[in-house]
């Protein structure tokens, strides 16, 4: 059934690119009838528990790329316009449908299919003004830079914990060898600053046992019993390590202090939190330099400079207002959001 303004497809490649695109499609189901398709086989079980929450009507895994197939689709749904995430550059998707087409979260590569294929989009809205540049350089004039959609995070519900102190640390995501370097790191901070208090998330919480027996001796306890007076908290609950970087006067990002190569660095941010990580960043390099470059990523080569920039950051007054990624966030949100309905608005 039809309902709104008008029919839209939208295409997602996989739960990734799918959470990306999360805030837009909550914004855009409330006035149209939203048809998603995705084309990774894992995606599917994830996008079928989707279903009902408000981001999309029916979900069909993408036709395959052969002009008949991707035709009697879009006669099948009959969508005002195909929006589509990312570098989904199917070429008969884009060459053999007929609805204006919009492409979200743009970024350039270059090269000549792509040059060819940009040209099927009435709108595009890039990452960078770089990716715009390069669009422009096509001959392509509905192209904006808003950001990276990638950076617009769903705010998670507040918890509560027992806490005194506006001095802890939150060590996310951690991995064996780190927490033995975070609890060397916390016992020396502890005797310049007596009431700094550590919150420790490993990343597997079927580890927390394990590290709560490494910290025992300082107090520790787990999220799960919380004991009053704790020195040391351990997560051993799912899905709460979001909402517990908002009490966090400095935060650590693990997979860093050890060659995994990096874990959600944006979370943290999102409060306006300083993020230390370690040198191992290779999966998370664009986050990253988002972070350094807004004044909220702090690189920690080792041991020792993890203790020296934890102590002068707990032991500094806020007396400077940090950009939150909340903030820039909304900035990136409500450009898309303006140029795509100012599309909208002309085709439907």
């Amino acid at each position: 059934m039809e309902r709104g303004k008008g029919r839209l497809w939208f295409h997602t490649a996989s739960v990734g690119e799918f959470n990306t695109a999360k805030p837009l499609l909550k914004r855009l189901y409330k006035d149209h009838y939203i048809t998603l398709t995705y084309f990774s086989p894992r995606a599917k079980r994830y996008l079928q528990s989707q279903e009902g929450k408000g981001y999309f009507h029916e979900l069909y895994r993408l036709p395959l790329d052969f002009p008949p197939f991707v035709k009697s689709f879009e006669k099948r749904i009959r969508p005002n316009a195909i929006l589509i995430m990312e570098r989904e550059l199917w070429p008969f998707l884009l060459l053999s449908t007929k609805a204006p087409k919009v492409w979200l979260n743009a970024y350039a590569k270059g090269g000549m299919l792509e040059m060819l294929l940009s040209k099927r989009f009435s709108l595009i809205l890039a990452r960078e003004e770089r990716d715009a540049e390069k669009f422009r350089s096509y001959g392509l004039s509905e192209v904006f830079a808003c950001g990276n959609l990638k950076f617009v995070l769903e705010e998670p519900p507040p918890v509560e914990i027992k806490l005194e102190t506006s001095k802890l640390l939150v060590a996310g995501s951690t991995h064996p060898g780190e927490e033995e370097i975070i609890k060397r790191v916390y016992e020396r901070l502890i005797k310049e600053l007596k009431e700094v208090k550590l919150l420790i998330a490993p990343r597997h919480i079927s580890r927390a046992t394990e590290v709560l027996r490494l910290f025992q001796d300082l107090g520790a306890s787990l999220r799960s019993k919380e004991e009053e007076g704790w020195n040391v908290l351990v997560l051993d609950t799912l899905g709460e390590l979001f909402s517990m970087y908002r009490y966090a006067k400095v935060s650590f990002v693990g997979g860093t202090l050890v060659p995994v190569g990096g874990h959600n660095l944006l979370e943290p941010a999102y409060f306006g939190k300083p993020v230390l990580y370690g040198p191992y960043t290779h999966k998370v390099g664009e986050l990253r330099a988002f972070l350094e470059k807004i004044g909220l990523g702090f690189c920690v080569r080792d041991e020792e400079e993890l203790y020296k920039t934890a102590l002068e950051l707990l032991g500094k007054e806020d007396t400077k207002k940090h950009t939150t990624l909340k903030e820039h966030a909304q900035k990136v949100l409500e450009c898309h959001l303006f140029h795509l309905n100012s599309f909208l608005e002309k085709v439907l």
